[in-house]
């Protein structure tokens, strides 16, 4: 029984090419759809569609975003670390040796070919220009449809066989996630934005769910939750839009100053070229400090706080790993809130860093 099912998994990496090349690159899938009503499998990555046989394990096809079907057949590749694996577990004899160095080679040399069909197949595709449409995500429809999200925000259509039926796109920004429940999907894109489509693509409604993207929904009840890239969740019933929603936002339009308050307030907003040197307090006292005693928000934006070619790329290496700001940065920010007498009569909202561009408020 452990033998069957050691026998029973799928590697990609000795199970399918496509002529001479390594078509469905195994670090890049990442999703999976069951298709219960045809038995079929559909397996991802960012550009290629896998269809499989439940039953059978069999690939059906293969294809690309366009709806093209690759002539894809099946053919054992075994590759270099496989063999090493299969060398630890039988030691050969020394007349083996010479046979099994030359296989060795053999598959190497099978290897390196593949992975350079691989990268003519990049060249020749223009695949980094299609890299802003890329797969992010998949869900089946309760009339069997498949829709397919893009980095692009576009959406596809598919039949159960894996046959293009429509694209169509409503925003510019990237689809993380898409959840379908009767005649009615919903969609989350990277903006935040949650909206709601029939099963033909046509849109119902829409609204801004999130500050963040929108990276899974899941239906409960008579609900469906979102959850956004920050951790917050939120639920949306089932029913919107609908007549109701058209009842509720005229009864609120007629009693919006019931719920709403309006105040004015005086805002303070400078800007600054300051070419990385550093001001003297009274120099930041005349400018701000004597004219901040009757507003409310005070705005500064700074330009070439630093300077330098190498600042930008830099700045982008922080913020890759979650830091931000600079030290130069960092004392603007400081010597300002000592000249609004921070803590006291101001407080600061926030502060962003960019390079040699700052902006904070108070």
């Amino acid at each position: 029984a452990s033998c069957l099912v050691e026998n029973a998994y799928i590697d990609l990496r000795n199970y399918v090419t496509v002529g001479t090349m390594f078509s469905l690159p195994t670090t890049d899938v990442k999703h999976m759809l069951a298709d219960h009503c045809r038995a079929k499998v559909w397996s991802l990555t960012s550009m290629t569609f896998a269809l499989w046989d439940a039953r059978t394990r069999e690939l059906l096809k293969v294809f690309g975003m366009d709806g093209q079907v690759e002539s894809a057949r099946l053919e054992p590749l075994v590759m270099p670390e496989q063999f090493i694996e299969e060398e630890i577990k039988v030691k050969p004899t020394k007349k083996e040796k010479n046979q099994g160095s030359v296989t060795f080679l053999k598959k190497s040399w099978n290897a390196l070919i593949g992975a350079g069909g691989a990268v003519r197949r990049v060249a020749t595709k223009g695949t980094f220009v299609e890299d802003n449409r890329r797969t992010e995500t998949v869900a089946q429809a309760m009339d069997g449809a498949i829709w397919s999200g893009c980095t692009d925000g576009s959406i596809i259509m598919w039949d159960g066989n894996g046959n293009w039926l429509k694209e169509f796109s409503y925003h510019n920004s990237s689809v993380q996630c898409i959840k379908a429940l009767g005649g009615k999907v919903w969609v989350g894109y990277a903006s935040g934005t949650v909206q709601v489509m029939d099963v033909e693509g046509n849109p119902l409604g829409g609204w801004t769910g999130h500050s963040c993207p929108v990276i899974q929904m899941a239906i409960g009840g008579s609900y469906i939750f979102t959850l956004a890239h920050h951790g917050g969740i939120r639920g949306w019933p089932l029913t919107s839009p609908g007549p109701l929603d058209d009842i509720l936002r005229t009864e609120l339009a007629k009693r919006e100053l019931s719920y709403t308050r309006v105040e004015n307030i005086k805002m303070l907003v400078g800007t600054w070229n300051v070419a990385q040197e550093k001001a003297s307090p009274e120099s930041l006292w005349s400018w701000l400090g004597t004219a901040s005693s009757d507003v409310g928000l005070v705005v500064v934006g700074l330009q070439e706080v630093e300077m330098g070619a190498g600042v930008l790329a830099m700045a982008a290496a922080k913020e890759s790993v979650g830091l931000e700001g600079s030290a130069n940065g960092q004392w603007w920010i400081d010597n300002i809130g000592k000249a609004l007498d921070e803590g006291i009569s101001f407080h600061r909202v926030g502060s962003r860093q960019l390079a040699g561009l700052l902006i904070a408020a108070w």
